[in-house]
């Protein structure tokens, strides 16, 4: 039983979330809003797997570099990580993209 995998998932998240504390891009600037976002993505994708499990579209793949905890059949623990990752740089890119548009807007 391995940790890489999710080790590098979570540090992979610390890392955006001091981008996004340097430059206020997403959860540093409207925190409210940006949990409540968070929140909706992960139940989504959640949900998204849950039936692709279901429908044996999805199955766990093997890996030496993952735990081997399942937290539902076929369910791996690092999943769940990996999905509210996946929702955080999507809004840290979100803000990224807003900002350097409206800078460009302003510089025209």
């Amino acid at each position: 039983m391995s940790w890489l995998y999710l080790a590098s998932v979570v540090g992979a998240g610390f890392c955006m979330g001091l981008v996004d504390h340097r430059w206020r891009l997403f959860l540093f600037r409207w925190p409210r809003r940006a949990l409540v976002v968070l929140a909706i993505g992960f139940v989504f994708f959640l949900v998204w797997d849950l039936v692709a499990i279901q429908l044996e579209v999805y199955s766990r793949g093997e890996s030496p570099a993952m735990t081997g905890v399942e937290v539902a059949r076929e369910l791996p623990l690092e999943e769940l990580f990996f999905i509210a990752f996946l929702c955080y740089v999507t809004g840290v890119l979100h803000g990224l993209f807003t900002r350097v548009l409206a800078r460009e807007g302003a510089a025209r």
